[in-house]
């Protein structure tokens, strides 16, 4: 029983490490789009304040978010933000690209299954053709050819799926550690771990590869962020609302893999790449 007990406790843990690191890591790969640099201009520029009653209606819990997320901030700036710094101080770009293209491979299995849900067979044979180029000449994903053999990389989750059936989102949460969520995109990402062939295979391993994976992911996107959240944050006259309705804006972008919706009122928000930040 002793035995029992100390394999679910190391369980819950690795699931905590893994669900803190998956949605920051997601987030910035959702933010970094191909035109990266015209990303920090694309955030402030949205409006950062809404009607009365959008604000009621989508963040009615807003003074307990507001909370919850300058509990975050004060993590991310206390720990998250200076370790980014010092990674991205000591390994050098191209190897801080490789890391990052290492990771992105091995969400392939997650893109696929809820490509294939959501009926889009030519994305799904877009995520296949990737994942078999670049884990082997692109030598287990460390390098990205299938982009330059025409297959681009997208990314899809549980939460866009649900909304391609028609489940409403629900209010807009910030929750400690994981940040900006709705309740459909809470659930998505459970459904997400739960379904990834590598959640598996890392409760098999141990201890050190299991941590030093989730982390890894954490420290990589938050790294890729350094620049743009700092610019954000300074010409933001409101934070909180910046990050709500950038995480708001690119759901709606998102729903249409990347298409704008000639009337956003009738997409809702969290319809694709977890966004969620770290604070």
């Amino acid at each position: 029983m002793q035995i029992l007990s100390n394999k679910i406790q190391k369980n819950v843990v690795l699931i905590l490490v893994l669900l803190l690191a998956w949605p920051s890591y997601s987030y910035a790969d959702a933010f970094m789009s191909p035109d990266a640099d015209k990303n920090s201009e694309y955030a402030v520029n949205i409006v950062e304040s809404e009607s009365f009653e959008f604000t009621e209606n989508y963040d009615p819990l807003e003074e307990t978010n507001r909370k919850i997320f300058s509990f975050n901030n004060s993590i991310d700036k206390g720990i998250l933000k200076p370790v980014a710094k010092g990674y991205r101080s000591i390994v050098p770009e191209p190897g801080r690209n490789a890391i990052r293209n290492f990771l992105h491979n091995l969400e392939t299995p997650t893109v696929l299954i809820n490509d294939m849900l959501q009926g889009s067979s030519d994305r799904a044979g877009n995520t296949l053709n990737r994942f078999l180029i670049n884990s082997t000449v692109g030598f287990f994903g460390l390098s990205d050819p299938a982009t330059d053999m025409g297959y681009p990389r997208h990314t899809e989750d549980f939460a866009q799926t649900l909304a391609v059936y028609g489940v409403p989102d629900g209010p807009y949460i910030v929750s400690p550690f994981f940040g900006p969520s709705t309740p459909r995109h809470i659930t998505g990402r459970i459904v997400d771990f739960a379904a990834h062939p590598l959640t598996w295979y890392m409760q098999e391993q141990d201890a050190e590869a299991r941590y030093t994976y989730g982390l890894t992911e954490t420290l990589v996107a938050r790294e890729e962020l350094l620049d743009v959240l700092d610019e954000i944050e300074v010409s933001s006259t409101d934070y909180y609302a910046t990050i709500r309705n950038l995480y708001r804006q690119r759901r709606i972008d998102e729903i249409n893999n990347g298409v704008p919706a000639n009337e956003p009122s009738e997409y809702s928000i969290d319809t694709a790449r977890d966004l969620n930040l770290v604070f």
